[in-house]
């Protein structure tokens, strides 16, 4: 058995956190909605000090739950978003209805929750576009 040590990591910068809810309502359609955040802590535990390539952050980000997937599925992976400072639909499905794209806009604009009209999150990421302070507890 290893012996697991446990981190904290948090952005350097303000508004540097992005959380991507993939929701989807049957097999047909899916809906991507994103809400930024100013803040974040993240608690892994792992066998290893963990290390973000700057140059990845810098290209276009990093999705902590790819990148800590191990972690997650097994439960060693828990997060804090704080202060969030807007949100949207980020990307529907191909071939959604304009119909059903407004609905679902009007929907998110009044609650942020698509659960109402049956829509489940089927999967979730948090990105981050800065550096992080990587803290052994």
């Amino acid at each position: 058995m290893s012996n697991k040590n446990e981190y904290i990591l948090e952005p350097t910068l303000s508004k540097s956190v992005a959380e991507y809810d993939t929701w989807s309502k049957g097999d047909k359609h899916s809906v991507v909605t994103a809400r930024y955040w100013r803040s974040a802590e993240i608690h892994v535990k792992c066998d290893y000090t963990p290390v973000i390539e700057t140059e990845d952050i810098e290209n276009k980000g990093v999705n902590l739950m790819k990148l800590f997937e191990n972690e997650y599925l097994n439960g060693d992976l828990n997060y804090n978003l704080y202060d969030s400072y807007g949100s949207g639909v980020h990307e529907y499905s191909a071939g959604m209805r304009k119909r059903m794209k407004e609905r679902i806009d009007d929907l998110w604009e009044e609650t942020e929750d698509l659960e109402e009209d049956g829509w489940d999150i089927v999967q979730t990421e948090v990105w981050v576009f800065c550096d992080m302070k990587i803290t052994q507890l």
